[in-house]
């Protein structure tokens, strides 16, 4: 299965024992205000329902921390099924800190943070293995302030892990992480692409995909050949290939009208 990103909740009971459990049914849903989903859904085996899901519910809110590599094995412990009134704190390893504007704890090992009220509850169904959805406004971010690079913040500074199935994790930092430029605000399109281009059995959709995304159709009329140039069709659309392969996207274009002449 895809990853997913883990919410890792910390919540409290209305007798302020603290619970921290780990979700991968989540992910941000709006900006104005900012918004926030997860699901600790009811148990598969008898349709009980999670601990985190009673606290949110009783005490209207969690506290989302991101989760780093640095804290993958932490948060497994949490994961487990630890009985009523167990705080996972103590037995992750993971320390507790006092939040801003909620009861539930900040996570002091977790990069990126969310203070969140409680705002819709959706049941999405009521037997065994059925949704929970608790949605929540963010009432304020905490941010490690090494985790901006340049003034972003970077997904390797980050180095956050997404959940797969069964027990797959993906690291989302280093060679799994990669660039793709936005598309301009009216790409020219792929039904603009030249025809030979769209017939060639060289090219992927990735690459047809990079040509399309260009603002604009560069001249192709007059192209520049340079020396060692390849001639036969084939040989261009794999010299385009390697050129947008290695994001040269000029290059690939000049290639392209080579591969018009030819």
């Amino acid at each position: 299965m895809a990853p997913r990103p883990i919410a890792l909740a910390s919540t409290v009971s209305v007798d302020g024992i603290r619970n921290l459990s780990p979700f991968s049914f989540f992910n941000a849903f709006g900006s104005n205000p900012p918004t926030v989903a997860f699901a600790p859904n009811r148990r598969g085996r008898d349709g009980t329902v999670k601990h985190t899901y009673l606290n949110a519910v009783a005490t209207g809110e969690f506290v989302i921390a991101a989760v780093s590599h640095a804290m993958l094995h932490p948060m497994n412990v949490a994961s487990a099924e630890w009985p009523e009134g167990v705080d996972e704190f103590p037995k992750s390893g993971l320390t507790p800190e006092p939040a801003q504007l909620v009861k539930p704890a900040l996570v002091a090992e977790s990069p990126f943070q969310m203070e969140c009220r409680l705002q819709q509850v959706v049941e999405l169904g009521s037997g065994p293995g059925s949704g929970l959805m608790l949605i929540g406004q963010v009432l304020a971010f905490h941010v490690r302030e090494d985790c901006f690079i340049d003034g972003i913040l970077h997904p390797d500074a980050l180095d956050l892990v997404g959940r797969n199935g069964g027990a797959f994790y993906t690291r989302a930092s280093g060679a799994a992480v990669f660039a793709v430029p936005k598309p301009a605000s009216r790409p020219i399109g792929y039904d603009a692409l030249p025809a030979s281009l769209k017939a060639s059995r060289i090219l992927t959709g990735n690459d047809l995909g990079q040509l399309a995304n260009s603002p604009t159709l560069p001249d192709l009329s007059i192209p520049k050949r340079e020396p060692g140039d390849p001639i036969a069709p084939a040989d261009l659309d794999h010299a385009i290939h390697r050129a947008l392969d290695i994001g040269d996207l000029a290059e690939a274009w000049r290639l392209v009208g080579l591969r018009l002449q030819a």
